[in-house]
């Protein structure tokens, strides 16, 4: 069943086929870092990190299930000093040649990090899209 509604497409099956889209938006979700730091996907998939302190957890929250792809991105910006701040990446990241990107630790520097599991955050495979875009 379909409902519609106020500019709302609301979807039982959750499945939509085929579809042709001319433009699309996704929704950004701002995030502080902390220690123990969480990224839900369950409020979108692109995250504006903000980095002033080092991140010795991070954790996603609310992937989907096995069996469907989940892809995050996570615009990071560094604070406006020039301290070196980390983020310990989750075992699950998996990156090429093993190795995560080493992080731009300038003032206000930007870095790009993408990453998709297809069971439910099991394995994820990440790559820096880009680094020190400031």
């Amino acid at each position: 069943m379909v409902k519609i509604s106020a500019n709302r497409l609301d979807m039982e099956t959750k499945r939509l086929e085929r579809p042709q889209m001319k433009n699309y938006t996704e929704t950004l979700v701002t995030v502080a870092a902390v220690a123990s730091t969480t990224l839900d996907v369950s409020l979108g998939n692109v995250f504006a990190l903000s980095q002033d302190t080092s991140i010795t957890t991070l954790t996603i929250s609310n992937i989907p299930a096995t069996g469907t792809v989940c892809s995050i991105t996570i615009i990071r910006t560094h604070d406006a000093t020039a301290t070196t701040f980390t983020i310990a990446w989750p075992a699950a990241f998996k990156w090429a040649a093993a190795t995560a990107p080493t992080l731009t630790q300038a003032a206000n520097a930007v870095d790009i990090i993408n990453a998709t599991t297809k069971d439910g955050g099991t394995t994820w495979y990440a790559f820096a899209a880009g680094l020190n875009l400031s």
